[in-house]
């Protein structure tokens, strides 16, 4: 009903009766997204996927996964049972960042561009913490076959969306105290790891991003005459790739330490190299922005090897890239 029907009261009840289901609709999705805000803040989730969750770990619905048929067929086999498909997300907007003062001098130089590196590891940070959230509440043991996907729209330069997603899964023989333990292994991979005596203690990542700042002799490489000469190793920019590298997988080993792993398993590194052009004086140069993410899974051991059936375990399908 209309501003002006009610004025002059012609609305039917059944009208008015509509009308205001509709406002107390409206005004109920309003409180339910300032709550699903307020628990993201918090490092939450919204209150309809816990609802979902919760069923799933009741057993009220078919459960979700995106294990591969081969994988299912070998949870069966194991005595795992699939509980839920559960993810974590996050856009993250980064900070203000600067180059360091003293690149275009010609001075080389490798530093941390921390405002990058701080970015990446908290928005990974944040949506692995929710996908914890949603395994806790699914009430499963463990998460396999973590994934991880971001990006960075061409929309909006300086935000990153992280999309992490895994399968929530019920052990025969239980699971450790605390938490669910999250694992970017493959289902197959799991079990090899349990039948060795191996548990996973969560999942370990971390990134560097670094600027390369060439130095004289490198610009006299890269662009003067001498670009015609013989072939000959920039070392400058060797150099930072190995500190970014350096950098990452010492953040990765430092977290498995936490956890109290034995060791990483399942170790990708994933790098980038992009090439900052800039001009001073009329002449362009280049510097180097170098970007490594390491990712893996910590584990312990903490029984000993028991005898594999390896017709089991053979692989059916390849590791999606991440």
């Amino acid at each position: 009903m209309g501003f002006l029907d009610k004025l002059r009261g012609s609305g039917s009840p059944e009208e008015e009766a509509a009308e205001a289901a509709r406002e107390a609709a409206s005004a109920a999705a309003e409180a339910r997204r300032e709550q699903d805000l307020q628990r993201l803040a918090a490092g939450g989730i919204p209150t309809a996927a816990e609802a979902r969750l919760a069923e799933l770990a009741a057993g009220r619905t078919g459960f979700t996964s995106n294990l591969s048929v081969a994988d299912f067929a070998l949870t069966q086999l194991d005595g795992v049972r699939p509980i839920a498909q559960v993810m974590g997300s996050s856009v993250y907007k980064v900070g203000w960042r600067n180059y360091p003062w003293n690149s275009g001098w010609g001075r080389g130089s490798i530093t941390e561009m921390t405002t990058l590196s701080q970015a990446w590891n908290e928005a990974r940070g944040l949506a692995l913490g929710r996908l914890a959230e949603e395994a806790r509440v699914s009430g499963c043991h463990a998460v396999v076959d973590v994934t991880f996907s971001s990006r960075q729209h061409d929309f909006l330069s300086d935000e990153i969306e992280i999309v992490v997603v895994g399968t929530a899964v019920h052990l025969p023989e239980g699971g450790r105290e605390g938490p669910p333990v999250l694992t970017d292994l493959s289902m197959p991979d799991f079990t090899l790891l349990r039948r060795a005596g191996y548990v996973p203690v969560g999942v370990v990542t971390a990134t560097a991003v670094f600027y390369v700042a060439a130095s004289a002799a490198t610009r006299r490489l890269t662009t003067g005459w001498q670009r015609t000469k013989p072939n000959v190793e920039i070392t400058d920019f060797t150099q930072g790739v190995y500190t970014a590298r350096e950098t990452a997988l010492g953040r990765a080993t430092a977290q498995a330490q936490a956890l109290g792993a034995h060791g990483l398993v399942g170790v990708q590194v994933d790098d980038k190299v992009e090439i900052r052009e800039y001009e001073r004086n009329d002449t362009k140069y280049e510097d180097l922005i170098v970007t490594f993410h390491v990712i893996g899974t910590g584990i312990y051991q903490h029984a000993a090897h028991r005898p594999l059936q390896p017709e089991l375990y053979v692989r059916q399908n390849p590791r999606r890239p991440r």
